[in-house]
């Protein structure tokens, strides 16, 4: 269990990332390559750059471990827009950072021999690696950019417009089903007992394409605090909220498309109405029945009452 510790100043501190993170879609990516997990959103991307995958991609696995620790350089604390800019921040890394997280994995994995000369502070490794970084994301992610950019911007989108409202709590709440707000705590299931003070130091959502299932943060506590997060990729399992033929048929085509539409994000009546094109009474009539059959759920903040699918309901669209 990680749990990240706030004070006053801290709520008010909450950072959110302007863009997609090159070096955390890349450590996330190299994860999904082997993890089984969300084969039903990964699974063509995983089997095709599996038939292709370069030399760099290969390097950068054997830094990466499936599972467990994974040096917190690889991931500067600066997010770079791009390839270019993640190779700068890892060149700048300091020699005694890169030592102590190459020594923190050689107790978990036997190293390659070229992170035991990284180690030892070898420049041409690192150089290579930057370069390795640089030719994995070219080919195996910027093809899939532009789709990942959609979705964290839509995020992106949410998490300003909660912000902006004054929803704070509400929105540390709904970040991600790992997770459990409980003013001063931020409680997230993680694979080891960790604790966070931010004493002031604020908070840095980063969403994410290609991580998946637990949220994660840096090793180093004294690193800048962040909190890295799967957007669930609700919009690409929609495609647009146009229902196919079998959930329309056994819904109805209005009420179909907004179950849809709440895969996409949690909605107050009107936005949900605007959203899957229907009046608001239409909404209002849509919601309540898939709130009865359980497969949406309700709840009232402040003087809205916000609309969000369940998991039966995710399921159903998914058997569909």
């Amino acid at each position: 269990m990680l749990k990240i510790h706030f004070t006053e100043s801290d709520i008010s501190n909450i950072t959110i990332i302007d863009s997609a993170a090159i070096e955390w879609e890349i450590l996330g990516s190299l994860y999904r390559m082997r993890r089984p997990e969300g084969q039903h959103f990964y699974g063509s991307w995983r089997n095709s750059t599996r038939t292709v995958l370069s030399d760099a991609g290969r390097m950068l696995m054997s830094a990466v471990p499936t599972y467990g620790y994974c040096p917190d350089f690889l991931t500067p604390e600066k997010s770079a827009a791009t390839p270019d800019e993640l190779i700068d921040q890892l060149l700048a890394t300091e020699t005694d950072q890169v030592a102590s997280d190459i020594h923190e994995l050689s107790t978990s994995v036997t190293l390659a021999p070229w992170l035991r000369q990284l180690g030892d502070g070898d420049q041409r490794s690192m150089r290579r690696l930057g370069d390795s970084f640089s030719t994995y994301f070219y080919r195996h992610i910027e093809p899939e950019w532009r789709t990942v950019n959609r979705v964290i911007s839509a995020e992106i989108s949410r998490l300003h417009r909660m912000r902006d409202e004054g929803n704070i709590h509400f929105l540390l709440s709904s970040l991600h089903p790992e997770l459990q707000w409980r003013n001063p705590v931020l409680k997230v299931r993680f694979p080891v007992d960790q604790e966070v003070a931010l004493d002031g130091r604020g908070l840095t959502l980063i969403p994410s394409y290609f991580i998946y299932g637990m949220p994660t943060a840096y090793r180093d506590a004294a690193r800048r605090p962040v909190l890295v997060y799967s957007v669930r990729h609700r919009s690409e399992l929609v495609n647009h909220t146009e229902p196919g033929a079998a959930l329309s048929a056994l819904l109805g085509a209005s009420r179909a498309r907004v179950l849809l539409t709440l895969m996409t994000g949690r909605y107050n009546t009107s936005e949900l109405a605007g959203k899957a094109g229907i009046s608001l009474s239409s909404a209002s009539e849509h919601i309540t029945v898939l709130r009865e059959t359980g497969l949406a759920s309700s709840s009232r903040i402040g003087r809205s009452r916000y609309h969000e699918i369940t998991p039966l309901g995710t399921n159903l669209i998914r058997a569909s």
